[in-house]
């Protein structure tokens, strides 16, 4: 009997926690408790996910639009409008790895009643790769051909250029990828599959819309279906009764998405109860969000906020006889030692403590590859540069960054004047004070004023960054939605020069053979090789100084929840996995 006692004490107790933590929270304010409300960080563009790209109509139409294959927070895969997912195993990818064959989901309907069918999917898939306004045709670049077998099955082949000078080429058409572009085995192809920008649209419905369709008429065959589009600031969606998932395991019938770009008032509107969760938050004010019941949720994400030495500034680049070196191989000067001399003078650690720029939610970066993601090297190998890192300074080392400063010959030392190496950085709040702190490093390490900080709008840096015109440095951020190392090394990939993405204009035979090497290859092994390598040659030339690694940071009511396996480290939230706790 007493060991009854215990256990029904034991599971009062336990009940009574997850009560009064459900009970807990701001009260809702003026709405409906079967609508959850989701702030955005910003208005979203039209919800075509085939077309558009952005973090805030991506939350919204990974609602109402599939993909063949999904992720989980864990980065494993699972099939969703596909069957099963292809393997060289189960007989659905080639032996030679370039074709994947896609068995279909029978039975499933877009929201509007019509039958899904492998006309949609390569009726997507073209607007993904030839539509003109479509945001997302160099992350599906490596798509050679979609192929309808049947209703229910289509045939994706994967393909690399038959020649690198072919990348000028604007393919237009499946005639164009068919003429330059050969077979070829692709190693994030699961990853891309999985994307949003691939969901699937509804052929019939896109078609007969026109310009109305993405704003006006919306269709997928998700958990959710568009409701209205009210203003520009707000979205409002329904649950899909007939999903093919089964509706009763949606928790909330509604979501209304608003767009809220000011953080403190992000903020307010969770502790008044206005909102339900957000991730645009100040985190000046985290503690106080706590306080009044809000639930933090953190986990690591996959932004890496790094910096970039231009390789074709006279002062900190790598010039050869005047002009941009693109050999593939570069030789020690004057502005490789003022390259090392700012990069020993930094230390990001203290940005992460600062509690108006990271608030203790970033870790410090060692490279310019993600935790974990393959090619990732883990701690620091004796004899590489990773062995000069560590968590409580990073790279930072004063001897050096003088030894090195001290090796400058007294003709380019007399091209330095005060603030005379530019450091652009986009004109945001955090993004600015971050450069500023690096100019105050450099001096205080240094012992001279060497860099000025001139913020200015995005655009213009991204554009600059094509030809490396009017800056010696830059600070910026990059996010990986893929999941997967080889949209990181866009940024230091040689074929990325001109693009305005390979801010550096880096250029190193190594790292390009080896990015290659990943990219075409199916064996995880092979592909983690060829990506430590990349790493390490990196860091060893250090044409950037990756610095820290942000969280994925969310305030949500805590009548919300199974948080942890909805959200993702891309900062986007699978909504229809949330539960309800109140």
């Amino acid at each position: 009997m007493k060991k009854f006692l215990s256990i029904v004490l034991i599971c009062l107790a336990l009940g009574g926690v997850v009560f009064a933590q459900a009970k807990k929270g701001p009260t809702l304010r003026n709405r409906d408790p079967d609508t959850l409300v989701f702030v955005l960080a910003a208005a979203p563009q039209p919800l075509d996910p085939n077309i558009y790209t952005t973090l805030n109509e991506a939350q919204i139409m990974r609602e109402i639009n599939e993909t063949l294959i999904g992720m989980k927070s864990d980065n494993t895969f699972y099939p969703i409008l596909a069957e099963t997912i292809p393997t060289i195993q189960n007989g659905l990818v080639s032996k030679d790895g370039s074709v994947y064959t896609i068995k279909l989901r029978k039975g499933v309907k877009f929201h509007n009643g019509n039958p899904f069918t492998a006309d949609d999917v390569v009726f997507s898939f073209n607007r993904i790769l030839h539509h003109p306004k479509s945001s997302s045709k160099s992350m599906f670049s490596a798509v050679l051909s979609v192929v309808k077998v049947d209703d229910y099955t289509v045939k994706i082949t994967f393909g690399k250029l038959k020649d690198p000078e072919y990348a000028t080429v604007a393919l237009t058409s499946w005639e164009d990828r068919a003429k330059y572009m050969t077979a070829s085995p692709y190693g994030p192809a699961l990853n891309i599959l999985a994307h949003y920008c691939s969901g699937i649209e509804d052929k019939e419905t896109v078609e007969a819309a026109g310009a109305d369709y993405g704003t006006k008429i919306v269709v997928g065959t998700g958990p959710y279906k568009f409701v209205s589009w009210p203003n520009p600031q707000e979205v409002q969606l329904t649950r899909n009764e007939a999903w093919w998932g089964d509706a009763n395991t949606v928790a909330f019938k509604n979501i209304v998405f608003r767009a809220m770009s000011e953080q403190p008032q992000v903020n307010n509107v969770l502790i008044t109860g206005e909102v339900d969760m957000a991730f645009n938050l100040s985190k000046l004010d985290i503690g106080n969000l706590e306080r009044n019941g809000l639930v933090i949720t953190t986990k690591p994400g996959v932004t890496i906020w790094y910096g970039v030495f231009n390789m074709n500034s006279d002062l900190v680049g790598q010039k050869k006889n005047g002009k941009l070196d693109l050999s593939g191989q570069y030789t020690e000067g004057d502005s490789t030692h003022l390259r090392r001399a700012i990069f020993y003078s930094i230390n990001p650690v203290p940005f992460i403590k600062q509690v108006d720029i990271f608030n203790g939610y970033a870790v410090p970066a060692n490279q310019m590859m993600q935790p974990g993601f393959l090619g990732y090297v883990e701690g620091a190998p004796a004899g590489t540069p990773f062995a000069e890192f560590n968590e409580k300074t990073w790279y930072y080392n004063k001897e050096k960054a003088k030894a090195e400063f001290a090796m400058l010959s007294p003709e380019f030392r007399a091209k330095l004047g005060p603030e005379s190496v530019t450091l652009v950085v986009g004109n945001v709040t955090d993004r600015v004070k971050i450069a500023n702190n690096i100019k105050d490093q450099v001096k205080t390490t240094l012992g001279f004023d060497l860099i000025k900080v001139v913020p200015m709008v995005n655009a213009q840096i991204i554009q600059q960054s094509k030809t490396g015109d009017g800056y010696d440095m830059v600070v910026t951020a990059w996010f990986t939605p893929t999941m997967d190392p080889d949209y990181t090394c866009i940024i230091y990939g040689g074929d990325s020069i001109g693009t305005g993405m390979n801010g550096a204009l880096y250029n190193n035979d190594i790292v390009n053979k080896n990015i290659q090497i990943g990219r075409y290859s199916l064996d995880r092994k092979t592909r983690e090789e060829a990506y430590i390598k990349v790493q390490t040659q990196l860091m060893t030339d250090k044409p950037y100084f990756p610095m820290v690694y942000e969280n994925v940071l969310f305030a949500s009511h805590p009548r919300v929840g199974n948080l942890d396996q909805a959200i993702f480290k891309t900062k986007l939230v699978d909504i229809h996995l949330l539960t309800r706790l109140q």
